[in-house]
């Protein structure tokens, strides 16, 4: 089972990313400084879906409205999308600087940093809802 289990927002075409932050108590953060999901470590006799919609509210105070869709892995982290009826404002813990919602069209020439591998298993999945 993956150790890390993440959510991806989404709004029609829109997607929710937040900036990570890029050090934590002095120590480097993988990935800090890019844009990304909410997601974190899957606790012992956790469900990979109970951990994303966990650290989705204890990262953004947000909850699922609509079911969760497995959309793919990468590497140790399972990824999973939902669904929102409208645009949300999330709020932020400590670990996101700031979030914005994202035309998942424009992903591709996004000007910001961004993981390939996140941004392609995105794009597949819009294309298959």
């Amino acid at each position: 089972m993956s150790k890390y289990a993440g959510i991806v927002v989404f709004n029609g075409n829109n997607v929710l990313l937040a900036k990570r932050i890029e050090f934590y108590k002095g120590d480097v953060v993988s990935y800090g400084g890019y844009w990304s999901m909410f997601g974190g470590l899957v606790e012992e006799g956790e469900s990979l879906e109970d951990a994303a919609e966990r650290e989705l509210f204890e990262e953004a105070e947000l909850t699922i409205e609509n079911p969760l869709v497995f959309i793919g892995e990468l590497g140790d982290l399972t990824l999973f999308a939902t669904e929102y009826d409208e645009l949300v404002n999330p709020n932020l813990n400590f670990e996101h600087t700031e979030y914005g919602w994202f035309d998942v069209d424009l992903l591709n020439s996004f000007p910001y940093k961004i993981d390939e591998k996140f941004v392609n298993l995105i794009l597949k999945y819009k294309k298959i809802v």
